[in-house]
């Protein structure tokens, strides 16, 4: 769980539906490396917290697979959106 509430996290999503799209379109067609780049990528130009971002790139570090990258990153986004993940 990555909220306790569904209010929105941020008052500008600047990643919102569309990004969710191209998470799952490039966990399709990348390789698992290049999978984790864009998944950094996809954090950072997300409006959230600094420290926020920070742990959740540690995490995909540490990631061993393209399942629980995505996984990650999709909680991420939800929550962002407000939607209690």
């Amino acid at each position: 769980m990555t909220q306790t509430s569904s209010k929105p996290r941020v008052k500008t999503d600047t990643v919102g539906d569309n990004g969710l799209k191209q998470l799952y379109q490039s966990y399709e067609s990348m390789d698992k490396e290049g999978f984790r780049s864009f998944c950094k990528h996809l954090i950072e130009e997300s409006s959230g917290k600094r420290a926020t971002k920070d742990s959740f790139i540690v995490a995909l570090d540490r990631a061993p697979s393209k399942d629980r990258m995505v996984r990650s990153v999709t909680n991420y986004l939800l929550a962002g959106l407000g939607l209690g993940v």
